[in-house]
């Protein structure tokens, strides 16, 4: 899961390297991204969505999606597994999701910002703001606590 979750994050903040030319795009860039995974969310179950929710959330994520998969009789297991291995995608720049993130990299690469990770935040309050994309929210804040988590 890591794997795949660092690569989002990284899409959403290392391509985005002044604060105030960055602020200003994060409207837009939000938007982007959120078109990004939209065909991806309405693939995925709404049990593999709250999965993701809720561990974006938790203290320990990992722990948190490992025991809602472990909650889940084996056939449901195996469709959320089938799920979630979908989030491979996102790091395979053939894949359309792939080349979408990819494209809004290279559309942001000129906006710099020196905090990544409050840059970041501002990202997610604006996907959550959004209607139609709090599995892009969940999925960035998911990464943003997981890539601190490796730190540690």
């Amino acid at each position: 899961m890591k794997k795949i979750l660092y690569p989002l994050l990284g899409v959403a903040v290392i391509s985005i390297a002044s604060c105030s030319t960055a602020d200003q795009k994060v409207p837009q860039m939000a938007a982007d991204f959120c078109n990004c995974f939209s065909k991806m969310e309405r693939d995925l179950s709404e049990s593999t969505k709250n999965i993701v929710a809720r561990a974006s959330i938790a203290a320990n994520p990992e722990l948190s999606i490992q025991n809602a998969v472990l909650a889940l009789d084996e056939e449901e297991q195996a469709a959320i597994a089938g799920e979630m291995e979908s989030f491979s995608q996102m790091d395979d720049e053939n894949s359309e999701i792939g080349r979408c993130i990819k494209n809004v990299e290279k559309k942001y690469d000129k906006a710099y910002t020196f905090n990544q990770e409050k840059f970041a935040q501002k990202v997610i309050k604006e996907l959550e703001s959004k209607k139609g994309c709090d599995f892009t929210a969940s999925l960035l804040k998911l990464g943003l606590k997981m890539e601190k988590e490796s730190k540690n």
